[in-house]
Parts: C-alpha cells; structure tokens; sequence
C-alpha cells in the first residue's frame, strides 16, 4: 500500500519547527500511515521554486510543484485543504483523499477576524481566491479530520458532518509537568504569535483592574507602552524552552477570538496552570472545575475569573484538576485515533 503525505511547506521550514509545537502531528500522521503498512511518499520541497509574495501565490506554488512529484500508483493522499487542490485533481479518481483541518471554517474565521483586523488596522489575509480554494479542496475530497468538536462544527456548515472526523490533539505529559514549587506572586501567561486574534488586547484590558500581578507574554507583537516591571515580554520563544515558562506562571489566559484547538492551553494546563479562554478552546477542560470558560472580548468576565484565581485558596486545587485532564489527551491517542479514522474508510 501506498500513501502521500503532502503537509504543506510549514512541515519543511526550521523557522516553523523552531517555534511551533503543533508541526509534531505531521510526524503523528507519518507515522500513523506507516504503522498501519503504508509506504508513505512526501514531495520534496524546493524552496526556489514557492512564491511568498502573497499566500494564495504561496498555496499555489507548492501545490503545483508537489502535484508534479506524486507517484502514479497509490491508494490515498493527506494533505491541508488550502494546499492540496491540484495535487487532488492529478490523481486518479480511486484514490481516498484525506484533508485534515487545524483552523475554523473560513466564515466563522471572517465573522470573528475580520473587522477585528480592520479596527487595529491590520491586513486580513483571507482573499476571495483563498476561500475559493478552501472551499473547493473540501468538496472534492472524500474524508476530513478535525483537530476538534468546533473545528468539525464549523465546517459541517460547508460540507457533509458524516465526511468529518476527529482526532484530538493531545500533549506531552512527561515533558510538560508541573514545577516542583510553586512560583511566587500571581503570574498570568498569554502564548500566541498573532495578539489580534489570540485577543491579548482584551486580557491587557482586564488585568488593569487587578493589583500584585505579572503578566508574562510569549509570541506575537510586542506591546507599546507596558509598564515593565509588571509586563515581561519574552518575544518568540523556542518550543523546547516552552515548559520552563509554564512552570513559573499560575493561569495561563488567551482570550482568543478565533482558534482551530490552542496547543498552548493544553501544554499550560499539564504544567498546572488554570486556563482562562474563550468557548471554542475551552473543550479542554470542564468549566469552573479545571478552568474557566469566558466569551468573546468578555473583559469584565475576564477579569472577575482573573480576581478569583488570584485570591481564592481553591486555586490549587483547580490546578491539580487541570494537570489530571490534561495527560488523558495524548499524543499517542491522537495517533490512534487518526489511525482508527484510516482504517474506517481505507475499509482496512
């Protein structure tokens, strides 16, 4: 048997693996296919050839060079809708096409983004053309794997639910521990290389009504005019330094406006860090018992969650309960869920 794994150029960029912990379920799904007997074929990346003018020329450009690579005889293919089109349609029709989503449909994404980026007066990368392709890529495939219950939800508006599955992501929990001692004062933790969508603006917003705090920031663009002696802003952290972070803050909070699963509240909350995040990431967690769910730019909820983290002495208790739910979702679940999702409709 015979598979191609095309996973977009994110899998071949060090920059990417350097900094972003989600690249791991491109490995989870290589080796997947491998354990259940697929020889798997991946394009070789040139980078010469992949046009970074603009995303869709991007898209375009790898999945052009990639569609000109892939073996004439196999039984599926795997890729990101927004990259794989054209390597879909250089395929016989037999063969099972696989895409697997990471991101919201792209209308909830408009509907949360798009005039958020236009009040900060931000570029919002979504053109016509890339929705096209998006679009199109999920009604020519015969399968999608979601990353989570919203990521499925979302999409079941644009195609079939019964063409979705699911396969949570997960973490590791011997990596991603809690500190052996508690560190001092109340640290709040914000992770996220894009602070409009992740809302950091909002969490600024509701922490000016707390006193006796540390906001850390990892990721994302720096904030103009924090006071730094309350606001540590680490810039882009390497992955591998990622649980050392964890371990010195007591809440990680990301008030995000739009997110496919938030890698880093699971990671935070395997640290024992209570998360405080909005609904379509809170599927982690049971609300109020291992963290606490808020809404969009819900600042006064934020804030009175915040208050309540900082002063009540069930916190520690809140956190004992996030780190047990958080090692239930591993890496290895994962793997054999997107395995068991092959094995359903590959008929194996």
């Amino acid at each position: 048997m015979k598979a191609i794994f095309s996973p977009g150029p994110s899998y071949y960029s060090e920059e990417t693996r350097k900094y972003a912990g989600w690249v791991k379920i491109f490995d989870l799904y290589k080796t997947g296919l491998e354990e259940l007997g697929y020889e798997v074929f991946m394009p070789e990346l040139d980078q010469g050839l992949i046009d970074q003018s603009s995303t869709v020329s991007k898209i375009l450009s790898y999945d052009l060079t990639s569609a000109c690579q892939l073996p004439s005889e196999v039984d599926l293919f795997l890729g990101p809708p927004g990259y794989s089109i054209v390597q879909m349609l250089s395929l016989p029709k037999e063969v099972k096409k696989f895409l697997f989503v990471f991101n919201n449909a792209d209308w909830w994404r408009d509907k949360q983004l798009a005039e958020e980026y236009k009040r900060f007066g931000q570029p919002y990368d979504l053109s016509p053309t890339w929705r096209w392709i998006n679009r199109t890529a999920l009604e020519m495939c015969d399968h999608v794997i979601a990353c989570s219950p919203w990521v499925k939800r979302t999409h079941a508006k644009v195609i079939s639910e019964d063409k979705i599955s699911i396969a949570f992501w997960g973490v590791d929990s011997e990596k991603f521990h809690p500190p052996d001692v508690e560190p001092p004062g109340f640290r709040v933790l914000f992770v996220g290389g894009d602070p409009i969508r992740k809302g950091l603006i909002y969490l600024v917003e509701a922490l000016r009504g707390l006193k006796d705090y540390e906001l850390w920031i990892a990721g994302g663009t720096p904030l103009a005019d924090a006071n730094p002696d309350i606001v540590y802003q680490l810039g882009m952290v390497p992955y591998d330094q990622m649980p050392d972070i964890y371990r010195q803050c007591h809440v990680i909070c990301i008030p995000t406006l739009e997110d496919g699963i938030a890698l880093a509240i699971q990671e935070g909350m395997a640290c024992g860090l209570v998360p405080v995040t909005s609904p379509e990431t809170s599927e982690v967690f049971v609300d109020g018992d291992s963290g606490f769910r808020v809404g969009y730019r819900a600042v006064e909820t934020i804030r009175e969650k915040l208050k309540w983290l900082q002063h009540n002495n069930l916190r520690r208790g809140m956190s004992i309960r996030a780190r047990e739910r958080a090692v239930k979702d591993t890496w290895e679940v994962t793997k054999e869920q997107f395995k068991e999702i092959i094995r359903k409709e590959m008929k194996l």
